[in-house]
């Protein structure tokens, strides 16, 4: 169960950290918050003057003794960012909404049968989709991220390194990504151009193993039936369409975005007779989502599919 207080704690601290910062020496907001996470993770301080480095030492020790859980950390952070964005005048678009995390997490635990995962951002941002689907996955997870603007590398990094899943994130092009096997692609998609968007589908089937899935949030213009069938034939060798579920427009700021499922495919892979398909209702319409959880359990339960982690 979440505190609510250890969140608001762990805010107050880098909030109050990276305004000292910015005070003291014009440090900007977001990379006094990212020192203020290196500080905390080495529970140590390095600024010229004394004094400084006493006051930033108080702030830590008010959270070195606290046990947080990872989804207080990740909630802290992510309200860090957002008032950076705010005041850099950045889009938070870069931030998924964290019931979308969720809801993925949950999607994940239908599509898959594993205790061990590799899974890949390929277009992380901050990193707050991915750690937040870890955080809720009770598996052993490792985690990957791709990024190729140094603000969000720098906060992804950050966070991640704040959560202790490591420091496997990278500066770069996605497109010129080349991992290990995964077992999972997660990324929001949105706000990428159409072209790129399916070249980078294309080229991460190959980071992938047989039978894995990529589970993508997209603008609903870039996944439309018309755009779909019109890269059909790129993808489809290496990918097979699995299922569509149209976000409410409530926590989207009245913008059209959906999930999108697809399955690497190979010699186990199963193409299932029935296309998951599904319209969310608003998260908070708890009767109307409880209604439709329903039909998506009922859709896995009575749906022959591939299932990584099956014998």
């Amino acid at each position: 169960m979440i505190n609510q207080d250890n969140v608001e704690l762990m805010f107050d601290v880098l909030d109050e950290s990276a305004l000292i910062l910015y005070q003291k020496y014009k440090t900007p907001y977001l990379e006094g918050v990212i020192k203020t996470c290196e500080n905390i993770v080495s529970n140590s301080v390095e600024v010229i003057d004394d004094d400084i480095r006493v006051e930033l030492l108080s702030k830590i020790k008010r959270i070195s003794n606290i046990d947080f859980q990872k989804e207080e950390i990740r909630k802290a952070f992510q309200f860090a960012c957002l008032k950076g964005y705010k005041h850099a005048n950045i889009s938070n678009q870069m931030i998924t909404p964290e019931t979308i995390g969720i809801f993925i997490n949950y999607l994940v635990t239908k599509l898959y049968n594993k205790k061990k995962f590799n899974i890949l951002d390929p277009v992380s941002g901050t990193s707050n989709l991915i750690a937040c689907v870890a955080n809720h996955l009770d598996e052993d997870v490792n985690l990957f991220c791709v990024e190729k603007d140094l603000l969000s590398y720098k906060l992804s990094l950050t966070l991640l390194e704040l959560l202790g899943y490591g420091e496997q994130v990278f500066y770069q092009d996605s497109l010129t990504y080349l991992s290990p096997k995964m077992d999972l692609i997660i990324g929001d998609f949105s706000g990428i151009v159409e072209k790129e968007i399916y070249s980078l589908i294309k080229h991460h089937g190959n980071n992938i193993i047989d039978g894995g899935f990529l589970i993508g949030v997209f603008d609903d213009l870039t996944v439309s039936e018309k755009v779909l069938i019109k890269h059909a034939k790129d993808i489809n060798e290496i990918w097979k369409l699995f299922g569509l579920i149209r976000l409410p427009k409530g926590i989207l700021k009245n913008q059209s975005k959906s999930i999108v499922i697809f399955q690497k495919t190979g010699k186990l892979v199963i193409q299932p007779k029935r296309f998951l398909l599904v319209d969310l209702p608003e998260f908070s319409n708890k009767e109307d989502m409880k209604i439709v959880i329903n039909h998506i359990n009922d859709w896995f339960k009575n749906t022959e599919f591939y299932k990584l982690g099956e014998k």
